[in-house]
């Protein structure tokens, strides 16, 4: 990527479906279990569209500080602090390492923020009266993630908030990345959150068409790229990366995951999902000079849907020729479900572990596979390799697409 300091990947925190910290969620994917289930935070026994990946056992307060107050945000905002606590436990930063380096810049991806808050306060007024509302309300905000994750730092910050659909998280990412090439910052967190299991918009998407009706055998639903495969399903979680110059990360001796040397976006609201997933690859290549032989494994959107799953077939090939059929290609989120702007965050995590193990996770529940989408999809068990440089992509309603290309450090 163009820009005077290299930027490395130090630290990672998650919380998805499938597991609540980094090793949990690792062992998860290793093993295709998925943390798809019957919806528990609010009664679905009268809709079509029953199952989605929550995050479970979830206590904000096993987390966080109960002086800072943390029940009173919204479950977005709760997942991304306690994402960005474990990120920068993981990267082995502290205090003093922050405030040395500070502004540290903070930039989170979301799509529907603290909605959440704002149905709870709809509900209460409709049933209590117009003089019976919730503070809550004004936790809502989408800078809300951000903004407390800067207070949990208690250091001098930067923040952002991008509200970019699902690829919010790696946008999230790519725009602290260059920010930290710039010399404007020393230290970033990055990633994405989104927590809207809610029966607004589990019947909202339903009723557009996004979600599988699908019930039975729950762990089994999601099937990306696979012959049987009926549709996607809504996941909620956070991932947060930190992100440091090279130079600022050798200096403290840190060990990085990966360089992040690539990024691009497109938009195909009008010209086709194909040329959206096949431009976005293609210039995240050229934004890293990068050839299409060059890249050893993909991270794809995958997110199970019937048609999407296919177009990112077609522009997979399209992007990189033969070389496509050589490339190991995996998608997560039959174990996490589309858990929206955190979805990109969660991919470049899995990447980051599997850079760090020598080993690419399976596309979980792919036991038939769809005769068009006929690349190397990883079936059924993890596969030990050595990871150069990764692709990952991510795409959301409205015709945005995103691709982050990442080089092993390990």
């Amino acid at each position: 990527m163009i820009g005077k300091n290299r930027v490395v990947i130090t630290g990672v925190g998650v919380l998805a479906a499938n597991g609540i910290g980094k090793d949990a969620f690792w062992k998860s994917l290793l093993a295709g279990e998925s943390g798809i289930g019957l919806i528990t935070l609010f009664d679905a026994t009268e809709i079509p569209w029953k199952l989605a990946g929550e995050v479970k056992g979830f206590n904000v307060t096993d987390h966080i500080d109960s002086r800072f107050k943390p029940k009173r945000e919204s479950r977005s905002t709760q997942l991304v602090a306690v994402a960005a606590k474990m990120a920068m436990k993981d990267a082995l930063l502290n205090n003093s390492t922050l405030s040395d380096a500070s502004p540290v810049l903070v930039t989170i991806g979301t799509t529907l923020g603290g909605l959440d808050l704002v149905e709870t306060h709809n509900r209460r007024l409709e049933s209590k009266g117009m003089n019976k509302g919730l503070v809550s309300v004004s936790y809502c905000l989408h800078i809300k993630g951000a903004s407390v994750i800067s207070t949990l730092l208690n250091v001098p910050t930067r923040i952002g908030t991008l509200s970019n659909s699902c690829t919010g998280g790696l946008d999230a990412i790519a725009s602290a990345c260059a920010s930290l090439q710039r010399g404007e910052s020393e230290i970033a967190f990055a990633g994405g959150t989104d927590a809207a299991i809610i029966p607004s918009v589990v019947t909202g998407l339903g009723y557009a068409g996004l979600l599988s009706t699908t019930a039975d055998h729950p762990k089994k639903a999601s099937r990306p790229f696979d012959l049987l495969r009926t549709g996607g399903f809504l996941g909620e979680g956070a991932g947060v990366l930190v992100l440091e110059t090279l130079e600022h990360a050798h200096a403290r001796g840190a060990e990085p995951y990966a360089e992040i040397i690539g990024y691009n976006s497109t938009c195909d609201y009008i010209l086709g999902q194909k040329y959206g997933f096949e431009q976005s690859m293609r210039g995240c290549l050229s934004n890293a000079s990068c050839m299409p032989k060059d890249v050893s494994y993909i991270n794809a959107h995958g997110s199970s849907d019937v048609a999407l799953d296919q177009m990112e077939t077609d522009a997979i090939k399209a992007a990189f020729g033969e070389h496509a059929y050589n490339i190991p290609t995996t998608s997560i989120k039959a174990v996490t479900g589309n858990p929206l702007a955190a979805g990109g965050a969660i991919q470049a995590i899995s990447t980051c572990l599997s850079c760090a193990n020598d080993t690419i996770p399976p596309t979980a529940n792919l036991e038939a596979p769809d005769p068009s989408c006929d690349l190397d999809y990883v079936p059924k068990k993890a596969r030990k390799q050595v990871l150069d440089v990764s692709l990952i992509n991510s795409r959301g309603i409205g015709g945005v697409n995103s691709s982050l290309l990442i080089r092993n450090c390990r």
